[in-house]
């Protein structure tokens, strides 16, 4: 089993942002025009709050595939998945959970969690150290 390198999940995760986008730009989210407050400091209060759960849903869905199918659709098109870090069996529900609340705190973080990879020997996130799993290559 070859360890996904930087490049792979890169692409993966560019693949991922495609389908994110659309539905942020499609699945309507937030309150409409007339429902916006007109005070400086409740616009404020109500586009951060919307800007949160818009990036909350995507990850949220992101965490639902990889309990189902160990997977995202982008690691899927590149032909990598996702294995507990020590068995190199298929990461548990456990481990999915935990990954997508590392992946929501890598998120917060500027996606500064990602950059691990790079110096971490077994090619881990932030948020694949925090489920104790690798993402490995198919080919």
């Amino acid at each position: 089993m070859r360890l996904a390198t930087f490049s792979e999940r890169a692409r993966a995760l560019f693949i991922d942002s495609i389908w994110w986008t659309v539905i942020l730009l499609f699945v309507p989210l937030g309150p409409s025009a007339e429902e916006i407050p007109l005070s400086p400091d409740a616009l404020a209060a109500t586009l951060v709050l919307w800007l949160m759960v818009a990036q909350c849903i995507p990850i949220l869905i992101t965490g639902v595939l990889w309990a189902v199918w160990g997977t995202s659709p982008g690691k899927r098109v590149v032909r990598l998945r996702i294995v507990d870090a020590d068995s190199h069996e298929p990461m548990t529900r456990r481990q999915a959970v935990l990954r997508t609340m590392g992946y929501a705190l890598t998120f917060a973080i500027c996606g500064a969690g990602f950059v691990w990879v790079m110096f971490n020997p077994r090619r881990q996130a932030l948020h694949d150290r925090i489920a104790n799993t690798v993402v490995v290559s198919e080919k």
